[in-house]
C-alpha cells in the first residue's frame, strides 16, 4: 500500500475518532475531510474547486430539497396546532403500553420502508411517530433507535436496494432475496431486544409535553390558538399516501400478476410535500375544507366516467370537441358533481354562509373548464383549481402562520442542510480516480477465501462503513465492490453478503446519514450519542450476519 493510501486511511480514522469523541462536529469534519483527502491524493485543483466545492450539492440535491420542503410542512403542522392534537389523540390510544406502541411503530416503519426511501420519507414518517413515542415517555435516543432500526429493517426488503447487487455484482435475484430475508429477520430480532431492554419501566419518563386540556378541533380556546379542524389531522399522512399508494399498487400488480383498472401517478417526494402544504393551508378553515371536498367529488366523478364510460367522456372532452359540445354535452358526464353542487349551494344559502364559502364552491368549475374546454390534463386543472381555492379561502392569520413556518423552517433545517452539503463534498471527493487508486491496494488486501477469516476481518472492519468510509455502499463501497469483483478477491455472493451485513451498521448508526441527522435535529439529540447507543446492538448483529454468510457462501 502506498504512502498516499496510508495517509488517506489515517485521515479517515482521525476524523472518525474526532467526531466520535465530539472534538469536532460532523458539519465541520466532512468538508475538511473531503478537502484533505483530495489534497493528499493530489487531486487536480480544478476538480477541487469545481466538483468538490462548487458542485457539492449536485449528488445530494434531492435530499436537500426534501429537507427544506419537509421542514416547511413540519413547522406549519406544529404552528397550526395539528401536531399537538395528533399527539394527544395518539397518547390516549397508546395509554400506558409504550412497549407495545414502540414495537408496532417499528414494524410499521419497516413495512413502509420496504417501498419508500430517502430523507423525504424519513421526515414524513418521523413527524408522525417520533412525537407519539416521546409523548409516551420513551427517551429521545431510544425513540431514534427504534425508528432507525425500523428503517433499516424495511430497507433490507426494499427491492430498489437489491438492484445494485443484481446489476453490478451479477448475483442471482434468488440469492439476494434469501440473504435479504436473513437480514430482515436479524433486524427484527435485534429490534425486539432493543425495545424490550430500552423500555424497561425505570427508563420511561415524559419528554414531549402533551397539550393541556382537551384537544381543540372546533373553536379555538384563545385568540392566539389556531383552530384545528378534523380534516387537518390528515395533513401529516397526505404526502406519505401520495408517495406510498402508487408504489403499493405497482407491487400488488407485480406480485399478483393482475392489472389494476386505474392509473395513479407516481409522486416524487418534493411535489408530495408541496401538495401536503396546500392541503394544510386549505384545511386551516371551513371554506378550504369545502373546496377540497368539492374538488374531490369532481375528481371522482371524472375518474369514474373515464374508467367506465371512456367513449362518452372522450365525446365531450376530447381534443376534437367543440366548445358547445364540451359545455352542453359535458353536463351529462358530471351529473354527480352537479347534484352535489346544487345540494351544497342550497345548504349554503339556508345557513347564510360567507362569501368565501360560496367562492370555494365555485373553484372546481375552473378545473372543469381547464379540462373539458382547454383540454388540460386532469391533474393540472385540479392543481390550478386548488391554488385558486387557496387564494379565495385563506385567512390573514393562516397566511401569517405559514410565513412564520417558512422562515422558521430555514433555521430549523440549516444544520441538516449544511451536513448534507458536506456529505456531497465527501462523495465527490472519494469518487475521484486518484483516491480510488490510492486505496485499491488496501481494498485488495482484504481478499479472503476462508470463511473464518471472512467473518473475523469484516466484523472488525465493519465500522469502516461509517462516515462514508471504504465499506460504505453510499461512499466508496461501490468502487470497493467492483475492485473485489474484478480482481477475484471474493466471489459475488460473498461480496453481496458482506456489503449487506456491514450496511446495517451504516444504515442504523452512521452519523452522516441524512436520516440520522434529521432525526437528531428534530428531537434535539447528538448523532454521536445515537451512534454509541445503537452500535452496541447492531455491531454484534453484523457479526451474526457474516457468520450466516460464511455458512452460505464458503
Amino acid at each position: 500500500m502506498t504512502a498516499v493510501g496510508i495517509a488517506l486511511i489515517a485521515i479517515f480514522l482521525l476524523f472518525t475518532a474526532l467526531m466520535y469523541l465530539k472534538r469536532v462536529s460532523a458539519m465541520l469534519a466532512l468538508p475538511i475531510m473531503a478537502l484533505l483527502l483530495a489534497m493528499v491524493a493530489n487531486v487536480p485543483r480544478q476538480y477541487i474547486l469545481q466538483k468538490i466545492i462548487e458542485d457539492c450539492a449536485d449528488p445530494v440535491i434531492h435530499p436537500l430539497m426534501a429537507a427544506i420542503f419537509g421542514g416547511m410542512l413540519a413547522l406549519f403542522i406544529k404552528n397550526q396546532g395539528i401536531a399537538a392534537v395528533f399527539i394527544r389523540y395518539a397518547a390516549e390510544l397508546g395509554g400506558d403500553r409504550p412497549l407495545t406502541i414502540a414495537i408496532s411503530l417499528m414494524l410499521a416503519t419497516a413495512v413502509l420502508f420496504t417501498t419508500l426511501g430517502g430523507l423525504g420519507a424519513v421526515i414524513m414518517i418521523g413527524t408522525i411517530i417520533l412525537p407519539i413515542m416521546l409523548n409516551l415517555g420513551i427517551p429521545p435516543l431510544t425513540a431514534a433507535g427504534i425508528m432507525l432500526i425500523g428503517i433499516s429493517m424495511g430497507g433490507s426488503l426494499n427491492i430498489g436496494n437489491w438492484q445494485l447487487y443484481i446489476s453490478v455484482l451479477n448475483v442471482p435475484q434468488t440469492n439476494v432475496q434469501i440473504f435479504a430475508l436473513v437480514m430482515f429477520s436479524l433486524h427484527l430480532l435485534v429490534g425486539l431486544i432493543f425495545c424490550v431492554w430500552s423500555l424497561r419501566r425505570s427508563q420511561l419518563r415524559r419528554f414531549w409535553p402533551a397539550p393541556s386540556g382537551p384537544a381543540s378541533t372546533g373553536a379555538p380556546s384563545s385568540p392566539s390558538t389556531p383552530t384545528v379542524r378534523r380534516l387537518a389531522l390528515l395533513t401529516p399522512i397526505v404526502p406519505l399516501l401520495l408517495v406510498l399508494i402508487p408504489n403499493l399498487v405497482e407491487l400488488t400488480q407485480n406480485a399478483l400478476g393482475v392489472s389494476v383498472p386505474f392509473d395513479i401517478p407516481k409522486w416524487p417526494i418534493v411535489p408530495a410535500f408541496i401538495a401536503g402544504l396546500i392541503f394544510a393551508l386549505l384545511t386551516a378553515n371551513a371554506e378550504g375544507e369545502i373546496a377540497i371536498i368539492a374538488h374531490l367529488i369532481l375528481f371522482l366523478n371524472i375518474w369514474l366516467m373515464a374508467k367506465f364510460a371512456p367513449a362518452n367522456l372522450q365525446m365531450h372532452a376530447g381534443p376534437g370537441t367543440t366548445v358547445f359540445d364540451a359545455v352542453v354535452g359535458g353536463l351529462a358526464t358530471i351529473i354527480v358533481f352537479l347534484l352535489w353542487e346544487i345540494w351544497a349551494w342550497r345548504n349554503a344559502i339556508r345557513q347564510n354562509r360567507s362569501r368565501r364559502w360560496k367562492l370555494a364552491l365555485l373553484t372546481p368549475f375552473v378545473a372543469l373548464f381547464l379540462h373539458h374546454v382547454m383540454h388540460w390534463p386532469p391533474l393540472s386543472g385540479f392543481f390550478i383549481g386548488s391554488l385558486l381555492a387557496l387564494v379565495v379561502t385563506a385567512r390573514r392569520d393562516t397566511v401569517q402562520r405559514f410565513t412564520k413556518s417558512v422562515l422558521e423552517s430555514f433555521e430549523s433545517v440549516a444544520p441538516t442542510a449544511i451536513l448534507i452539503i458536506g456529505i456531497g463534498m465527501l462523495l465527490n471527493a472519494v469518487n475521484h480516480e486518484n483516491i480510488k487508486n490510492a486505496l485499491q491496494p488496501f481494498l485488495q488486501s482484504l481478499a479472503l477465501q476462508n470463511g473464518i477469516l471472512f467473518v473475523i476481518v469484516f466484523t472488525l472492519l465493519a465500522p469502516l462503513a461509517l462516515y462514508r468510509g471504504p465499506l460504505n455502499i453510499w461512499g466508496m463501497g461501490t468502487g470497493f465492490a467492483t475492485i473485489l469483483l474484478t480482481t477475484g478477491a471474493l466471489h459475488p455472493e460473498a461480496i453481496m453478503a458482506m456489503l449487506f451485513s456491514v450496511g446495517a451498521l451504516q444504515g442504523v448508526c452512521d452519523p452522516t446519514n441524512t436520516a440520522n441527522v434529521w432525526i437528531a435535529n428534530y428531537i434535539k439529540v447528538d448523532t454521536a450519542d445515537m451512534l454509541k447507543l445503537t452500535m452496541v446492538y447492531i455491531w454484534p448483529m453484523v457479526a451474526v450476519a457474516l457468520v450466516i454468510a460464511a455458512f452460505l457462501y464458503f
